[in-house]
């Protein structure tokens, strides 16, 4: 049996506020998800595995119009957030058309916030959140055991489902069924670490990072804090791997050629002795790369950053997303501004490049003062990057449930999106004290005024490698003159 696991293209993708040029995540780092799933199978699903990553071989609609009938795999799994709904769509009826026979899957954070809903399009067969690489490789297995006379039997297709819990899926009448939650994976250790060479790795690289092929590798899954904002699946069950299991990881990368390594745990420094543990490990098996982290402020500390910057880390990632201490409040950040401060005197002190991220628009912006506030803290922090977005409120987020009680968000919005999906949808921003144009406009400010500084722009120039170098850091100014 062939499975064909696919990253969708994103060539209508919803709206966002940050400039593709220097968003630190987009279209530069493989599909971790999908990468883990390919690995599983391979070990324990006896099926043929392929990845194909639309972003990194720049596949369009019209290339894989072409790709798929030469591939015709018997399951496809297809992966996206949200705001890839359309293409995810787009895929899943170009699949239906040529290939009708193929079995059509989803996955990713968008099935994680919208399963059921998920089940209405006729092009998806079913689907898995949260965490797929046990349930994906028992379905595979269902639809190996469901074979009569070289075809899916469908009644015995839907029997041999329902014994798999954690999934939803379209039985032989077309009913939609849930089989019940599914805990997550308790011991992160015993999954194979994602298979590299499934994808053409080298084509990866990092925006922010040197030009050497650039990886992504996850550390820990879920995420202890409850920031008002987020949606983080399983946030409340925090699972993280041994050192061992980690490094070991990094080992393989090191011999595949890979030297530039993004952490994309929510929060990698959530415990202080598993931080030290990896940078041991690191250090004793003469591992040489570059890596980076997402960071909690209030978990740095000087003994940890110190042993990260000797292992090699170069760049930590903190979400600040409010400029004053009842801005962090009303966020449920559990921060001041101080302890932020203080985190980033101790990463600036050791050398490490700092990446923040602020959000406007929140419900305690009241004034234009406030957002002022935000940015001027920004300038203040003095990091090398600073990334600006209006606040979104996605639904299952406790913001979003306080906008829709205060009758500022309507819950309808995103159900007419996701019944009609179309490349113009805006999803909604907290209007009770500016318009979304003029949120919109602000944000445009906000990056303008910390990047076209003399400081900014003479740091800037100082940090050129090369021409290659020079290109895209002058691609991402103009990106923000623009604005």
């Amino acid at each position: 049996m062939k499975v064909l696991l696919l990253n969708p293209p994103r060539d209508n993708s919803i709206s966002s506020e940050v400039p593709t040029s220097i968003n630190a995540e987009t279209n530069t780092i493989p599909p971790l998800g999908l990468m883990y799933l390919e690995a599983h199978l391979h070990k324990y699903g006896e099926c043929e595995t392929e990845i194909v990553d639309s972003l990194a071989d720049n596949l369009h609609i019209q290339q894989l119009e072409k790709l798929l009938p030469d591939r015709r795999p018997d399951i496809v799994g297809i992966t996206g957030h949200t705001y890839d709904l359309v293409d995810m769509l787009s895929v899943s009826k170009l699949i239906r058309r040529l290939l009708p026979q193929t079995k059509i899957w989803w996955g990713g954070p968008h099935v994680s916030d919208f399963p059921m809903q998920t089940l209405r399009y006729d092009c998806v067969d079913g689907c898995v959140p949260f965490e797929g690489e046990e349930p994906f490789t028992d379905v595979v297995r269902a639809h190996q055991a469901s074979v009569r006379g070289g075809a899916i039997d469908p009644q015995d297709l839907a029997g041999n489902l329902k014994k798999i819990s954690g999934i939803y899926f379209k039985d032989s009448e077309g009913q939609s069924v849930h089989t019940g939650a599914r805990p997550p994976v308790a011991d992160l250790d015993r999954l194979p670490f994602p298979r590299r060479t499934a994808t053409n790795y080298k084509k990866y690289s990092y925006v922010l990072g040197s030009e050497a092929i650039a990886t992504s590798l996850l550390t820990s899954r879920g995420c202890p804090y409850s920031c008002s904002f987020c949606n983080t699946p399983g946030r409340t069950t925090w699972r993280w791997r041994s050192a061992e299991s980690v490094v070991a990881e990094m080992e393989e990368c090191d011999k595949l050629g890979i030297h530039e390594i993004y952490v994309v745990d929510d929060t990698f420094n959530v415990r202080r002795d598993r931080v030290m543990a990896i940078c041991e490990q690191i250090k004793k098996r003469g591992l040489k790369m570059n890596w980076n982290i997402r960071a909690r402020a209030n978990c740095i500390t000087k003994e940890t950053v110190k042993a990260m910057r000797q292992a090699g880390c170069n760049r930590v990632h903190i979400g600040v997303e409010a400029g004053t201490d009842e801005g962090m409040k009303a966020l449920h950040k559990n921060l001041t501004t101080a302890k932020v401060k203080e985190a980033f005197d101790i990463l600036q002190g050791e050398g490490m490049t700092t990446v923040c991220y602020f959000m406007i628009g929140c419900p305690h912006d009241k004034t234009v003062d406030d957002i002022n506030q935000t940015v001027n803290f920004a300038i203040k922090l003095d990091p090398d990057y600073a990334l600006f977005g209006i606040l979104t409120p996605y639904p299952n987020t406790a913001v979003y449930r306080e906008g829709v009680a205060k009758g500022l968000l309507d819950p309808q919005h995103w159900e007419n999106f996701l019944i009609n999906p179309t490349p113009e949808f805006k999803p909604q921003v907290w209007t009770e004290f500016f318009t979304a144009q003029q949120l919109s406009e602000m944000c445009d400010k906000a990056f303008k005024k910390f990047y076209i500084r003399p400081k900014q722009m003479f740091r800037k120039l100082l940090e050129l490698k090369n021409f290659h170098d020079m290109a895209r850091k002058l691609k991402a100014g103009w990106e923000i003159f623009k604005l």
